[in-house]
């Protein structure tokens, strides 16, 4: 009996075993295939970059390079589970290599304590391996702004959206998307946000994110339960200079009642970014607190999920 029911369950049993792996028995950055694969696209895109070369060739040349980048690493992994006498169990795994969310949290809350101790120039260097933008002249409210926001948008997008993914079409979907956003965050660190070289993955990857950015977004106003998020959204996510981002960091300011956004330095160039909410400027004590915020989000699609499939379960 047992038996019959993970044998007719065993895809949902290890998609929850994923989420339990990364949030208990996270991959050490180290040994992480992404770190690999993250040189390697830089790599990438060292060589086919050419800041000479007309906008034409810069859009051309970055869609072929991730286009069949993404297309070799596809079909490997296709044909490997094609062989897989469990690939209920392998897609596990994908998924497991997918998320990313808890180490993102770790580093977040170390930023928090370096900065109660006034430790700002290691905090600084700390932030700046999750971050493309210059982080050398940020002060405390600063370093504790651009580390939300990373806080955020990454948990957005390597975890609630490769989960988003993984339901909507398995872990070849999940796997795609989250390759794009390798590929993206690789050539963002040596290139300027504007840079036409980005154009085209970065259009794409607004596309995709729309929806899963959107209910991530909902779901922090929900935790809330405030009026002021879905107003953020109307005043600033909708006007945002990329309303995925705007979406979120709208919901976030007014859950936490701090300032986000503001100018960025990136390459020595400033950019002038819309600034979110008229609160306060953030402190230490407000990473732990969005860390909380986003915990509670996972839990609401958690339980979410469990809900569906509890339905499911009876329906049949």
């Amino acid at each position: 009996m047992i038996a019959n029911i993970v044998q007719n369950h065993l895809d949902i049993i290890v998609f929850f075993v994923a989420l339990l792996a990364e949030r208990f028995f996270p991959l050490v950055s180290w040994y992480h295939p992404n770190t690999f694969l993250t040189v390697i696209f830089s790599a990438l895109s060292e060589r086919l970059y050419n800041p000479t070369n007309p906008k034409s060739y810069q859009y051309l040349a970055s869609t072929l390079a991730f286009t069949l980048t993404i297309l070799v690493i596809v079909t490997l992994v296709v044909l490997f589970l094609e062989f897989a006498f469990y690939p209920e169990l392998l897609n596990g795994l994908i998924l497991y290599l997918l998320l990313s969310s808890r180490a993102q949290e770790k580093k977040s809350l170390r930023i928090a304590r370096l900065l109660k101790l006034s430790q700002k120039a290691t905090a600084r260097e700390l932030l700046a391996s999750l971050v493309a933008r210059d982080v050398s002249r940020l002060s405390a409210p600063g370093i504790c702004k651009a580390t939300m926001e990373s806080l955020v948008l990454q948990s957005a997008r390597h975890y609630f959206a490769v989960i988003f993914f993984y339901l909507l079409g398995g872990a070849i979907l999940a796997l795609v998307y989250r390759l794009l956003t390798l590929i993206h965050q690789a050539w963002r660190k040596n290139l300027k946000p504007n840079n036409p070289f980005l154009a085209p993955i970065a259009k794409l990857l607004f596309v995709l994110e729309w929806l899963p950015t959107r209910l991530v977004a909902l779901t922090i106003a929900a935790t809330n339960a405030s009026k002021q998020c879905i107003h953020y959204i109307k005043h600033y996510g909708r006007h945002f200079y990329q309303t995925n981002t705007g979406w979120l960091l709208s919901v976030t300011s007014a859950a936490l009642q701090v300032q986000l956004g503001g100018p960025a330095l990136y390459q020595g160039e400033r950019f002038n970014k819309m600034r979110v909410g008229t609160d306060r400027l953030p402190d230490a004590d407000d990473i732990p607190a969005l860390v909380n915020r986003l915990n509670q989000a996972k839990a609401f699609w958690l339980l979410l999920i469990v809900g569906i499939e509890v339905i499911s379960l009876f329906a049949n």
